[in-house]
């Protein structure tokens, strides 16, 4: 059986929340940024605003990038790559001025399909600082009731703590240059990177975004990726 899965993505524009498409002129004609992310292995997806493409055959831990739009509404459509007869995912999203926002695609323990909107806060940092968050697309129990929850370090300081299946930390502002970073069991010193780097190069002002998914508990499955914006 198809799974489909259909969502709301609407961000409230404060004072300007319309009924219909028909009220968009309230809404400043500046502009907007949308990337996509999949974490769906063995399967690949267009993904469309209205009917601009801003993403083909997007496949497992690859992203579409940043798109930019004229801040107002639209509506997000997800398929199966090369085949836009029915989405797999989709719904109307609003899109303020000057904001970035990502919305990311998963699979949860049970195998269903999950989408995460994530409105990409991008302040600059303080000189010599830049900025690190966690998106947590590894949906991975301790047993079968319990659902695994991780801590995130940097240079053996806790900066995330207790973060479960599809949570999205806000940014923290790490200092310049080459950092150790790990994940480990929540409250314990034990690591979860599996083969992934624990090197990580902080550039001034630069903000990073570090997506894991995969099984975290299997070290040939778990994967790290980073977005730099």
């Amino acid at each position: 059986m198809k799974q489909r899965l259909f969502f709301l993505l609407i961000l409230a524009v404060a004072g300007m929340i319309a009924c219909n498409k028909n009220s968009d002129s309230s809404i400043p004609e500046t502009s907007s940024n949308i990337n996509f992310f999949t974490a769906v292995p063995g399967r690949e997806y267009d993904v469309l605003i209205d009917t601009t493409t801003i993403g083909s055959a997007v496949g497992y831990g690859e992203s579409t990038g940043y798109h930019s739009f004229l801040a107002k509404r639209y509506t997000l459509r997800i398929y199966p790559a090369g085949n836009h007869t029915v989405a797999i995912g989709g719904g109307e999203i609003s899109l303020r001025n000057g904001h970035y926002y990502s919305v990311f695609l998963s699979l949860d323990n049970t195998r269903t399909l999950q989408l995460r909107l994530v409105e990409d806060h991008l302040a600059p940092s303080r000189a010599n600082f830049g900025k690190v968050r966690y998106i947590n697309l590894s949906d991975t129990y301790t047993t079968p009731t319990s659902r695994l929850t991780l801590d995130m370090y940097v240079d053996n300081v806790r900066i995330f703590r207790r973060q479960g299946y599809l949570a999205a930390t806000d940014f923290a502002e790490v200092s310049v240059g080459t950092r150790n970073v790990d994940l480990r069991y929540a409250d314990s010193s034990l690591s979860l990177m599996g083969n992934n780097s624990h090197s990580y190069e902080i550039q001034d002002q630069k903000q990073y975004t570090i997506i894991g998914y995969g099984n975290v508990r299997n070290v040939d499955s778990f994967k790290l990726v980073t977005f730099v914006h």
